[in-house]
């Protein structure tokens, strides 16, 4: 007995694949793949998960390559699938690092944990929090100038 069988019918194609050789979510994950050209149609036969697709207008593909297509998708998701299962270990603990990484460096709760009141929070000993204005302003005892560069004590020339 074959894997699945093929059947095609009033412009639609109906394949059946057997549950025990293709899971269900490979057999889903392949089927919302062909939703933007096709109408998609799941059934169950028994043991079976039956799929019939028909073909939206517009679309320039033969029913032969459509289950081509439909073949090889659901082989990559039952593929995905088996890695995602071997796999699922290092997925869990690389998701752990992750989601622990993103929390933040040791002690950061402790320093954020510190009250406003707390001096120690402030104290700048290198001077990195003074803005750019108070670090470089010039002291001058010159005249001021007005915006368009000439003194304010004369008066503008005609």
């Amino acid at each position: 007995m074959s894997d699945h069988e093929v059947r095609a019918a009033d412009g639609a194609v109906t394949i059946a694949f057997d549950e025990a050789l293709y899971p269900k979510d490979a057999v889903y994950g392949a089927a919302y793949i062909f939703i933007d050209r096709c109408y998609v149609k799941l059934d169950r036969e028994g043991d079976r998960i039956v799929v019939r697709l028909k073909l939206k207008p517009g679309t320039e593909r033969s029913l032969d390559a459509l289950v081509g297509e439909f073949e090889n998708e659901i082989l990559g998701q039952a593929w995905r699938r088996l890695i995602t299962d071997e796999n699922r270990e290092l997925i869990e603990q690389v998701t752990t690092q992750a989601l622990a990484g993103a929390a933040g460096p040791p002690g950061l709760d402790d320093l954020l944990d510190m009250s406003i009141d707390d001096e120690s929070a402030f104290e700048d000993p290198l001077g990195i929090a003074m803005s750019w204005e108070d670090k470089y302003k010039k002291v001058s005892k010159a005249t001021p100038f007005d915006p368009q560069g000439s003194p304010r004590d004369e008066e503008p020339k005609p």
